[in-house]
């Protein structure tokens, strides 16, 4: 049945379809509205109203976008139910979506890339604000409007749908070309994905394609979770070093190396456009002019931005690109929704038509609970109004009990904001430790360990028990330093790296899987580059003579060290469970030898093989070429 009016709105035509239902242009002839007034409705399938759980994640939706009041975002104009089918008004946008640009050939420069990053940061900020992560960000969902702004669609979409145990054709719905890994491995979902999906649509934008291109849906998931792309200026030659820098951060696997939030993402953004758009700066000293480069690749554009970063730029932005699509309609993303069939369009099979004959009654039952209703965003407000109106009341017979309150909780906060004494201090530092060890602290718990360290030093520093909590004060400011290498390492891929640098990372590499030569490489480094034993703690490390400018960090001298003594603990442990199943090995073999001695050369080759490089393996190895050895005389 060819839908005509849902709601106050009347269908014009539709503009969008898909497996869980279609888009429609409408307009509202309500009196007092002046001229009718085009929307946008999405209206949603009658079987979804029937799966478990929908209409509560429908009704939550719709609470969470009524907050969202901003230029970036497509606003929600009011929602309904008409006939079983569950709908909601939109704005229309006038405009293509970045998707069908990119389709139709355009490719963005480095400038309108940042203008646009900036555009859908500034929309995010005031989404997280309110508490709302959109989880879709990709190049479909941002609409382009006649005006050359950017406005955000289908916040709540991919919530919405992703409880339910429907699909669409074709497999799983939705797209994870720019899903962020912690999205593609289960795990909650926090502002930092929406930043992971902006570094891959602003990498789409320069480069014409993904940050990863798979053939199918679990190599995509794959790929997000554990693959690097490679550096947008392979395929987008004229963009910026800083830029391709920051999109390798928003593209970070590891949310903590992101940015801490779209306001400072943004700023950022801002102070790297307008550094990169500095013209040439021209200076004069001692008679000589002299000209500041301001290029995208320069010092000086980089020193800019950094110096910029924090600076708030509240002008507006205005992309100078002029749309290309040919689009002869208003454009709204089609969200995964149920197709209704035109005249032109192939009808439905005869299996389809069964299943839908069959669901009258269901569809009936709906109706009959859910009458048919519609409410506006407006009508929502003002009724919560009328309602806080007449709280007032009870809320003024409430003030005398919360006034006689006040003074004990005025008291109480004062206690609580008094600074915590040595003995607070250090029973929370004793708590953290006894739950975990401090390499396995998370970010956060490592951060609020080194504030309290830093409050107890700072404050008690002739408390006896400082000098108990000095080594766990320099773990911490070892590994700290060890994960700014890291990432200051992988922004560099790798260039200029000096040579102590280099061996510290690669025996890191191979602590894991090979502790033994882990530890061998280790010792190597410091026999090497510390002979003398001189940089032992980061003090020493930071006086440092001149020589180690061109070697490396000599800190990392001191984290070797540290390595050094856990590599041993490890190996030791590694003797302790091994070395007794090595011992049974060696006599089941010598036992088979006396009626299958072939089987038996093969386990004591197997032996060898595997741990000869062993040092706490040597017994048994030794043993295992003895036997080796005498049946070769034998033969």
């Amino acid at each position: 049945m060819k839908l005509e009016q849902l709601g106050p709105y009347r269908i014009v035509k539709r503009i969008g379809k898909g497996g869980m239902g279609a888009v429609y242009e409408a307009v509202s002839d309500k009196a007092g509205s002046g001229s009718p007034k085009r929307v946008a409705i999405k209206a949603l399938s009658p079987q979804l109203a029937m799966t478990e759980g929908f209409r509560e994640r429908f009704e939550a939706e719709i609470e969470s976008l009524k907050k969202l009041k901003h230029d970036g975002i497509v606003r929600l104009f009011g929602y309904g139910e008409q006939d079983g089918v569950l709908f909601y008004s939109m704005e229309l946008v006038d405009g293509p979506s970045l998707e069908e640009e990119l389709n139709e050939g355009r490719r963005f420069d480095w400038r309108e890339t940042l203008e646009i990053g900036i555009q859908i940061c500034r929309a995010l900020k005031h989404a997280h604000d309110h508490g709302v992560v959109h989880r879709d960000i990709k190049p479909a969902n941002l609409m382009l409007t006649s005006n050359n702004r950017i406005k955000i669609a289908d916040f709540g979409i991919a919530r919405l749908f992703g409880g339910t145990q429907l699909t669409v054709a074709g497999g799983v719905l939705g797209t994870a070309d720019y899903m962020s890994p912690e999205q593609a491995d289960g795990q909650a979902v926090t502002d930092k994905c929406d930043q992971y999906s902006l570094g891959g649509v602003m990498y789409a934008l320069l480069a014409g394609r993904p940050p990863f291109v798979a053939k199918t849906m679990p190599e995509m998931l794959q790929l997000q979770r554990f693959a690097d792309p490679e550096p947008v200026r392979r395929y987008a030659s004229d963009t910026p070093d800083q830029l391709d820098r920051l999109i390798s951060q928003l593209l970070a696997k590891d949310p903590s190396d992101r940015f801490p939030n779209a306001l400072v993402l943004s700023r950022h953004m801002e102070a790297m456009l307008k550094a990169l758009s500095r013209p040439p700066k021209h200076q004069q000293h001692d008679g000589e002019v002299t000209t500041t480069d301001f290029s995208p690749s320069s010092p000086a554009a980089t020193a800019a931005i950094d110096e910029q970063a924090t600076r708030a730029l509240d002008a507006p932005v205005v992309l100078p690109h002029t749309s290309t699509s040919k689009s002869d309609h208003p454009n709204v993303y089609d969200a995964p929704t149920l197709d209704q069939p035109t005249e032109s369009e192939p009808a439905r099979s005869e299996a389809a038509n069964s299943l839908l004959e069959q669901q009258p009654t269901l569809a009936k039952t709906v109706t009959a609970e859910k009458p048919t209703h519609f409410t506006t965003v407006d009508e929502d407000a003002r009724r919560q109004l009328e309602q806080n109106r007449g709280n007032r009341l009870v809320l003024f017979g409430q003030l005398g009990v919360l006034l006689a309150a006040l003074g004990g909780v005025l008291w109480g906060g004062w206690r609580l904001m008094q600074p915590p004494t040595a003995d607070q201090l250090f029973a929370s530092i004793n708590d953290t430790l006894q739950t975990e060890t401090v390499e396995d602290l998370s970010r956060e718990s490592a951060k609020s360990l080194a504030v309290n360290l830093e409050s107890f030093f700072d404050r008690f520093p002739n408390d006896p028990r400082a000098e108990e909590l000095q080594p766990v004060r320099e773990q911490l400011e070892f590994l700290e330093y060890e994960r700014q290498v890291r990432a200051r390492r992988r922004f560099s891929r790798g260039e200029g790296v000096k040579p102590i640098e280099r061996i510290y990372f690669e025996a890191l590499a191979l602590a894991e899987n090979d502790p033994t030569k882990s530890l061998k490489t280790l010792r190597a480094l410091v026999a090497l580059y510390d002979p003398l034993n001189l940089i032992t703690n980061m003090e020493a490390a930071r006086t440092a003579s001149e020589p180690f400018q061109q070697l490396g960090d000599p800190r990392l001298l001191v984290l070797a060290r540290q390595r050094i003594d856990n590599l041993i603990e490890v190996t030791k442990q590694d003797q302790t469970a091994q070395v007794p199943a090595l011992r049974e090995r060696l006599a089941q073999a010598a036992k088979l030898r006396q009626v299958k001695p072939e089987q038996a050369m093969r386990m004591y080759q197997a032996i060898v093989q595997l741990y000869q490089d062993q040092p706490w393996a040597a017994e048994a190895v030794a043993k295992a070429k003895q036997a080796i050895t005498e049946q070769q005389l034998l033969e």
